[in-house]
């Protein structure tokens, strides 16, 4: 049997070596010794890497120490040999490397490989250096970290590697998201770029990904609920989703709350949510290119490095004075959680689902914010009332553009200081 993994030898009759231990591509096959001078079979472990084509044999009877398999569900085990005084620590996929202990307990107990009866008999370990080389290019593949596929035909026919950090399927026209996805685990860096996409299912929020292009599809009548998962919204510091015919601003969107880049240019946004301002952690957002007339005015509680509104209808020609004036109301009062949510968002006190309802969370996160810090659960939205001045280190818009702000009015005191 062969397993496929990475391994770090370490010698335990030799100095200690300081540092971190490099772990090498490894081809780690049982079985029989060919080369052995008695006429009985030695079963053996070979291990096979690029710097050591031919292998190193290590024999097994009455030969190995212990084998620590405390961190086997992290896919890692370490084999102890009594000759050579060798510690093979080996980091593999989980499944795979389960099997192969299986294998070895077997063969240790004398059990056989297929069950009890030991009717099953190891094969010879005689590798030719094309034969290895083979093996070793096979597990190139396996162990690779990186996937990048810009045709139909490098798709893999037999499933992605489950060690894959990093994959990109860009300008293949893929119709449907691949489920096989869904099966990395380790996967951090997702690139489905300029495909065909419309759908995107809500186990991708279940995956730790840390950067996401999803530019150049059609998402314009997607949901987004896949932002709504913990794992997602804990993780996700960088989302394209540029060039998708989006007509809206996505809502699930302020919920990710390390998200650092947001690239959203060249769709057909109208408006921005006054919720914006809750993603907090955001620094470099790009608005490029769609249709937007004016920004909320709790975009000046955001700490931008980078904003980018250029090509959009801020224009000072279409620009409008509004009809500012409070109608007074004698006699109503708000509601009690009216006030109570007021002064939460006031004061900035945390809050969150397990805390407080959703119901009430999803209101306190989507009503428009006054200047003074009130929520404004009643107030009338003024378009492009006020000229602001946003928080951001590097602003890009057209010459002849000012940025526009819509905004609410808790009192008429708030009216007066625009």
């Amino acid at each position: 049997m062969k397993l496929i993994c990475e391994t770090c030898v370490v010698n335990r009759s030799g100095p200690p070596s300081g540092g971190k231990r490099a772990f090498q591509k490894t081809v780690l096959a049982v079985g029989n010794d060919k080369k052995s001078s008695s006429s009985s079979e030695e079963p053996v472990i070979m291990l096979i890497t690029n710097s050591n084509k031919s292998g190193t044999r290590y024999g097994l009877r009455k030969n190995v120490g212990k084998i620590f398999t405390r961190f086997l569900a992290e896919g890692k085990a370490t084999i102890s040999f009594q000759i050579p005084e060798h510690d093979v620590q080996i980091k593999s996929e989980v499944v795979q490397l389960t099997g192969f202990l299986k294998v070895l307990r077997a063969v240790l107990t004398g059990a056989g490989v297929d069950g009890p009866d030991g009717g099953a008999k190891l094969s010879c370990l005689s590798m030719v250096n094309k034969k290895t080389s083979a093996v070793l290019a096979a597990s190139n593949k396996v162990l690779a970290t990186k996937c990048v596929i810009k045709s139909r035909g490098e798709y893999p026919l037999k499933g992605f590697s489950r060690n894959l950090v990093s994959l990109q399927i860009s300008d293949i026209k893929l119709c449907r998201f691949d489920p096989q996805i869904l099966l990395l685990k380790s996967l951090r860096v997702l690139n489905l770029s300029n495909n065909c996409i419309e759908k995107i299912p809500q186990a991708l929020g279940q995956m730790r990904l840390v950067e996401v292009d999803l530019s150049g599809n059609a998402l314009q009548n997607h949901a987004w609920e896949w932002l709504r998962e913990p794992a997602i919204q804990s993780s996700l510091q960088s989302l394209n989703i540029s060039s998708n015919n989006l007509t809206y601003f996505p809502s699930s969107l302020i919920y990710c709350r390390v998200l650092v880049r947001l690239d959203i240019q060249m769709n057909h946004l109208q408006k921005l949510p006054f919720a914006v301002w809750k993603m907090s952690r955001l620094r470099f957002l790009n608005l490029a290119r769609n249709q937007l007339a004016s920004v909320p005015e709790s975009m000046t509680r955001m700490k931008l490095d980078q904003l980018d509104l250029s090509e959009n209808k801020l224009s000072q020609d279409a620009s409008t004075v509004p009809d500012l004036r409070i109608p007074a109301l004698p006699g109503q009062m708000p509601a009690l959680w009216e006030m109570a949510a007021r002064v939460v968002v006031a004061r900035k006190i945390h809050y969150a689902p397990g805390i407080i309802p959703f119901l009430l969370v999803e209101i306190m996160n989507r009503t428009p914010i006054c200047g003074c810090g009130l929520l404004c659960f009643t107030s009338r939205v003024y378009e492009r009332a006020k000229v602001v001045r946003l928080n951001c280190q590097h602003l890009i818009m057209d010459s002849n553009h000012v940025v526009y702000a819509d905004a609410v009015f808790c009192s008429q005191r708030c009216s007066t200081r625009q």
